[in-house]
């Protein structure tokens, strides 16, 4: 386990980080392809990071000060990363360690950066934002579960003995208690004109087909009695 008084950063690990970033500015775009590139960079940043401080011992599931103190300066001063972009790294760079010491248990001795990447992608993830959401333990919600925290509420969080982000001792509301009769009168009456208006299409489209198939008969019918010299 690293001593705090002896954590240092390397050149090569900030030296990535780095040429990530750069990397990662020239990608962006809504370009699919560039975004996935700019995801692998941005992974193999964080690799580089959790590679960093994987053998430190956390305290209640965070860094040392000392330690967090040496890595932020390097990432500030060396890499000459923004502010928010360095506490992005450092918070979700070791919540992703506690993710995969939960999954893996002990850290191997030699722990490299690649190595890293692909166990985070085993559980998932593979960019910035499934690496913070799974962090804060997100990872898992679906859009309605999401909605109904917004419009209902939710539980506040906290953090356990081991940093894990747990559930909270507070129901944090959404809307307020007048404001979601309201949404639910809103949902009912949406619901009822929603199924109306497919009740509409599914007939509509019945009646279509309808049609389609009589008028095939009527032109069947019309053949065969041209082929026959008979009149219709």
């Amino acid at each position: 386990m690293t001593n705090s008084k002896d954590f240092t950063v390397t050149e090569t690990a900030i030296n990535n980080v780095y040429q990530a970033e750069e990397n990662i500015t020239v990608l962006k775009g809504n370009n699919r392809d560039n975004n996935e590139a700019a995801n692998a960079h941005k992974m193999g940043a964080y690799g580089e990071v959790i590679a960093s401080i994987a053998h430190v011992k956390l305290v209640k599931g965070n860094l040392p000060r000392a330690v967090s103190k040496v890595l932020r300066k390097a990432l500030l001063e060396e890499a000459g990363l923004k502010e928010a972009t360095v506490k992005r790294y450092i918070e979700n760079g070791v919540g992703g360690l506690r993710l995969i010491k939960e999954q893996i248990g002990d850290i191997p001795t030699q722990y490299t950066p690649s190595e890293i990447v692909t166990d985070l992608k085993n559980m998932e993830i593979d960019s910035e934002n499934k690496l913070a959401k799974a962090v804060k333990g997100e990872s898992d919600k679906s859009k309605a579960e999401r909605l109904a925290e917004q419009v209902v509420g939710k539980f506040s969080t906290k953090k356990d003995e081991n940093g894990k982000v747990v559930q909270g001792d507070v129901f944090k509301d959404g809307l307020s208690d007048e404001e979601l009769d309201e949404f639910h009168n809103i949902v009912r009456e949406l619901t009822a004109a929603r199924k109306a208006y497919r009740d509409t299409q599914a007939a509509k489209a019945a009646e279509a087909e309808a049609a389609k198939e009589n008028d095939t008969v009527d032109s069947a019918v019309e053949a065969m009695l041209d082929e026959l010299g008979v009149a219709s």
